[in-house]
């Protein structure tokens, strides 16, 4: 088989797999359960926000944006891998049929990863966001050595 045959019969056997998990995840996917409905009431008020953070474990690192809307939490892995297996993580955890709440994640430098938590349809922070911070604070992250010793972790 020439190269250009071979990387055609690849491309198209690619664009089946990916055609698959697209329809499995739009079958799948019952949506959001804030963001879908723009529930206004969801929205957490100032002293319920400072409430939830005080149930995220200490050391997990969360910090409050200046307009508190958003919760992140920002690390470095110990390498490529060890930062998609973060991302994977948490995106089982996000499309768990009793969460469907996704974080944006961020990946930079190849292993610096910022995960950034806010309901997007009521632009604020409601309890699944704060849900979601808790269950992602169990994941076992493999930190880089280096930011291990630098956090205290």
């Amino acid at each position: 088989m020439e190269f250009y045959d071979l990387i055609k019969s690849r491309s198209s056997q690619s664009s089946q797999r990916m055609s698959g998990i697209v329809e499995k995840t739009e079958a799948s996917s019952t949506g959001c359960h804030v963001c879908g409905g723009g529930d206004m009431n969801a929205l957490l008020s100032a002293e319920e926000v400072q409430r939830e953070l005080q149930t995220l474990r200490p050391n997990s690192k969360w910090t409050l944006s200046e307009n508190q809307k958003v919760i992140s939490r920002a690390f470095v892995c110990k390498n490529w891998q060890s930062a998609i297996n973060a991302i994977q993580a948490i995106s089982s955890i996000a499309e768990r049929p009793d969460i469907q709440h996704h974080p944006d994640l961020h990946l930079t430098s190849y292993r610096n990863l910022e995960i950034k938590i806010y309901t997007h349809a009521v632009d604020g922070l409601t309890e699944y966001d704060f849900k979601l911070a808790r269950l992602i604070d169990e994941i076992p992250f493999e930190y880089s050595p280096k930011w291990r010793q630098e956090n205290s972790l």
